[in-house]
């Protein structure tokens, strides 16, 4: 039996031990168990004092749009000129030819938006089993993100970028880190092609049904609805007219068809998520209003089949 030994020690006698075909034995076992545990330790170590020192420079960034411009020209200075051996010319002749959009106030807006973002996920990922209490400043978050969607038309893929993929993460050594069942970023998608749901259904909406809080989910719901029609109105494909911004073609089908479908899924949620009584009534509401809709027949269906008492199974004579 191999006597205990540091860990290394007992990796190195192991490694040598190709021409003997031993078992583990359980001092074998206790002493790698324990290295996985110092290795775990120390990852976990490094990569808190990593978050510590990028949080501090990314909450900086936040401070303005000029801050987080610096910021952003220090980050790609780093990952694509100074680690790849460039010169400082290159980076130079860089930075002219992207002079327009280095000087957009919308790219300046989304990169804070995307900073922000991205230290909210840093906190998540501190304490994942704290996950739902973030809930109201994303949600907060949100709301800044949707307040000034015309300057934000060209940026939106900026938005849709996940955290640990951008220069910010990838030059403060955060790239590739994931939080489970977190959002990586406040919506996804490009111009076109805009999804603002993923913040919603897998943080925003699961922390308020946990409470049991109806009211704040109805109205969780009511402000993703109204995002749903910002993205369209705003950020769809159609030509962009800042006199008649939001008044799209896109926005008229949204209103038509899309909204009364997220309206009757808001209900279905809050029937499901215990708010039986109020729920049924508002359902019955949207079918009464909505009977020329192409999923009323649907609805009906559902709704019907949510309402009808359950049957008890009958026991065998």
């Amino acid at each position: 039996m191999l006597k205990a030994l540091p860990t290394i020690g007992l990796l190195a006698v192991l490694a040598g031990a190709h021409l003997a075909a031993d078992p583990l034995t359980e001092v074998d076992r206790m002493e790698l168990i324990e290295g996985l545990d110092k290795l775990k330790g120390e990852a976990k170590n490094r990569a808190m004092s990593r978050f510590g020192g990028a949080s501090a420079a990314f909450k900086e960034g936040m401070a303005s749009g000029d801050a987080a411009t610096d910021l952003y020209l220090k980050c790609v200075e780093k990952v694509d000129f100074t680690d790849r051996g460039k010169k400082a010319s290159e980076f130079r002749d860089w930075k002219k030819r992207h002079d327009n959009r280095l000087d957009d106030e919308g790219h300046a807006l989304a990169l804070r938006h995307q900073l922000r973002w991205t230290v909210l996920t840093m906190k998540a990922a501190g304490s994942p089993e704290k996950i739902a209490d973030l809930a109201d400043e994303a949600l907060e978050m949100l709301s800044s993100i949707y307040q000034t969607p015309a300057e934000l038309r060209r940026h939106v893929g900026v938005l849709g970028q996940s955290v640990s993929s951008t220069y910010f993460a990838r030059a403060y050594d955060l790239s590739g880190y994931k939080v489970p069942n977190w959002p990586m970023s406040p919506l996804t998608g490009t111009a076109g092609k805009v999804k603002v749901d993923g913040p919603f259904e897998q943080l925003i909406f699961p922390a308020l049904r946990a409470k049991g809080d109806f009211p704040a989910l109805r109205a969780a719901w009511e402000k993703r609805i109204h995002f749903e029609e910002i993205a369209v109105g705003f950020w769809s494909d159609e030509p962009f007219d800042e006199k008649t911004a939001g008044e799209s073609e896109a926005r008229e089908k949204f209103l038509a068809t899309t909204k009364p479908q997220l309206e009757w899924a808001r209900e279905i949620d809050l029937f499901k998520a215990g708010d039986q009584r109020a729920a049924a009534i508002r359902m019955f509401k949207h079918l009464e209003g909505n009977l020329s809709h192409s999923d009323a027949r649907d609805w009906e269906s559902q709704f019907r089949e949510l309402i009808s008492p359950e049957e008890e199974e009958s026991e065998p004579g």
